[in-house]
């Protein structure tokens, strides 16, 4: 049957608009990083997120690098004499996706420090995006938990609600700004800031996340990627166990390679000591070459992930 111009251009058009939706926002060898305070280190202590993403797309071989530190802020991001710029260490382990938690620490600084935060989060953001080559995600921080126990106006515990209170109004506030960031660079935005589970504590001390508390945003940061694995512990049995084992496993060896314990040995200003060179040739410094060692452990690992990954239904 002969089908008339309009047609076949109103197909081409549904065609290309269905392809635009069903297009994934990871790629096929993306690497991503994290990067935020104690929240996102551990992301990768746990491994849930990974495993979400990896069951998901085991055909894309994704590869999970986290360069967040415990203390990090917007403001100041506190390493050792020498350690390499965020430009640096971006680009010597390619990374194509950044994945950020910034915001509910500075909150506490009140509504009139907001401006300052937009500010620096958008000059880290024109760093990490080097120019639109790496695609950028951003986590609305946690809201500070509050207790679920009825207390009388005079208490003590009374006055500590009325403040936490306070605080998740004003971190509503800074959530707001970290959107508007996200739309004015193009970034993905993600809203995983309420963390609920029924009778269960998703924060050890109403500001870092428990394993459960992990599990949940991790199913929400997976979900927004397109991802669909359920990493409830319901669903984290059997094959699926040894698996996370084999992420957990890697996860260490990035760790051990990027967080060196003496880095001052490695890059600071202890370089020259007699320790630090072969005590045959001192024009030789053994440990750098010994840190790189750790890259083809991980590689190894990883591959053993998406293999085992590509076996699992």
């Amino acid at each position: 049957m002969k089908r008339s111009p309009l047609f076949c251009l109103l197909a081409l058009f549904l065609g290309i608009c269905f392809s635009r939706a069903e297009e994934r926002f990871l790629k096929q060898d993306d690497v991503i990083a994290f990067v935020g305070g104690e929240n996102m280190v551990a992301v990768s202590d746990n491994g849930f997120l990974e495993l979400s993403l990896t069951r998901s797309f085991p055909d894309l071989h994704v590869r999970f690098r986290n360069l967040a530190w415990e203390g990090d802020t917007v403001f100041e991001q506190n390493r050792d004499l020498n350690f390499p710029t965020w430009e640096e260490q971006m680009d010597k382990v390619g990374i194509t996706v950044v994945v950020a938690q910034f915001g509910q620490m500075e909150s506490l600084a009140g509504r009139e420090k907001l401006p300052d935060f937009v500010a620096a989060y958008e000059k880290l953001i024109e760093r990490w995006s080097a120019g639109g080559k790496r695609r950028i995600v951003l986590l609305a921080p946690v809201l500070f938990s509050q207790s679920a126990s009825p207390v009388g106006k005079d208490s003590v515990l009374y006055r500590q609600e009325e403040k936490l209170k306070t605080d998740n109004e004003v971190l509503d506030d800074y959530i707001d700004a970290i959107r508007e960031i996200a739309e004015k660079h193009h970034a993905m935005f993600v809203n995983d800031s309420n963390l609920e589970v029924a009778d269960v504590l998703v924060q050890r001390d109403g500001i870092h996340l428990t394993n459960t508390g992990q599990m949940v945003m991790a199913g929400s940061i997976a979900q927004a990627l397109g991802g669909k694995a359920d990493v409830r512990p319901s669903r984290i049995q059997g094959e699926a166990t040894l698996l996370l084992q084999l992420i957990n496993a890697k996860n260490r060896l990035w760790f051990n390679y990027w967080r060196v314990q003496n880095w001052a040995f490695l890059a600071g200003d202890r370089t020259n000591q007699p320790s630090s060179r072969d005590w045959r040739d001192p024009s030789i410094r053994w440990f750098p070459p010994e840190r790189e060692k750790f890259l083809p452990l991980i590689a190894e690992k990883e591959n053993e992930i998406w293999q085992f990954a590509a076996r699992l239904p």
